[in-house]
C-alpha cells in the first residue's frame, strides 16, 4: 500500500504542474490577444456578503450552506442552519434568525421598505422554528416554535405565531395572523385545524435531524487540501496503480 500512495502522489504533483502550465499559457495567449482577447469572469460566491456598511453576523456554531447567501443586515442565532440554494437578504431593513431554526433548501427570506403602511419592514424568524424547503418569508414575523412548510409564503406583515403551522404551499397574505396552536393551509391560508401534539412531535425531530446533518456538513466542507487528498487515498483500492510501471 505504501507505494501505492507513492504513486498517487506523485500523480497529484504531476498533474498540478500541468494544470499550471496551462493556465500559464492562457495568460500569454491573453496577452499576445490584447484587447481581443475574450476573457472568462469569474464570480466569486461569498457565504457572507456585506451591503454597504452592513455585515452578516454569525453565532456559535451556525451553518450556512457554500452557495447560499446571507446579504448585508442578517442576525443568525446559535446552532441555526440555512441550507442549500437559499438567500436571505437583509438589505433595506433588518433580518433576524433565532437560535436552532432551521431554513431549508431553496428558501428566500427578504425584507421590504415600506409596502404596508405602519407595519415594520424587517423579518424576524424566532428560536426553534423550521422553515422547510421552497418556502418564502418577506418582511414577516415567524415566532418562537412556528413551523412553515414546503413552499409555502408568508407575506408582508404576517406573523406566524409560536406553535402554529402553516402547511404546504399555502399562502399567508400581507397582515395575516395565524394564532398559536393552529393549522393553516390553502391559498389563501385559512385555518384548517388544531395543531397536534404529534404535529409538533414530527417538526421538532425534522429539525434536530436537520441541525445535527449541518454540523456533519460544516465538517466536511471546513476540511483542507491535505484532509481531501486522505480522503482520496482511502476511496481508492489497494490495486490502484499496481502494474502501471510495467505496461509504461
Amino acid at each position: 500500500m505504501s507505494g501505492v500512495s507513492l504513486f498517487g502522489r506523485a500523480m497529484f504533483v504531476a498533474g498540478r504542474a500541468v494544470r499550471e502550465t496551462g493556465q500559464a499559457l492562457d495568460r500569454v495567449g491573453q496577452h499576445m490577444q490584447g484587447r481581443l482577447a475574450y476573457v472568462e469572469t469569474l464570480s466569486r460566491h461569498r457565504r457572507l456578503a456585506p451591503l454597504g456598511d452592513k455585515r452578516p453576523q454569525l453565532a456559535d456554531f451556525a451553518f450556512v450552506a457554500p452557495n447560499s447567501v446571507l446579504v448585508g443586515d442578517v442576525k443568525m442565532g446559535a446552532k441555526s442552519a440555512v441550507y442549500y440554494n437559499s438567500v436571505v437578504r437583509g438589505d433595506v431593513a433588518p433580518v433576524t434568525i433565532g437560535a436552532n431554526s432551521v431554513i431549508g433548501d431553496e428558501c428566500v427570506v427578504h425584507v421590504s421598505s415600506g409596502n404596508i403602511v405602519g407595519q415594520r419592514n424587517e423579518t424576524v424568524i424566532g428560536d426553534n422554528v423550521l422553515v422547510e424547503a421552497g418556502a418564502i418569508l418577506h418582511a414577516c414575523t415567524v415566532e418562537s416554535g412556528a413551523v412553515v412548510q414546503s413552499g409555502a409564503i408568508v407575506l408582508d406583515g404576517a406573523v406566524v405565531e409560536s406553535g402554529a403551522i402553516v402547511g404546504p404551499r399555502a399562502l399567508v397574505g400581507a397582515g395575516k395572523r395565524v394564532p398559536a396552536g393552529e393549522y393553516w393551509a390553502g391559498s389563501p391560508a385559512a385555518k384548517v385545524r388544531a395543531v397536534t401534539p404529534a404535529d409538533i412531535d414530527a417538526a421538532n425531530a425534522r429539525r434536530t435531524s436537520l441541525m445535527d446533518s449541518a454540523a456533519e456538513h460544516e465538517r466536511e466542507l471546513a476540511k483542507d487540501g491535505a484532509e481531501l487528498y486522505n480522503d482520496k487515498e482511502q476511496e481508492r483500492s489497494a490495486a490502484f496503480g499496481v502494474g502501471f510501471e510495467t505496461k509504461h
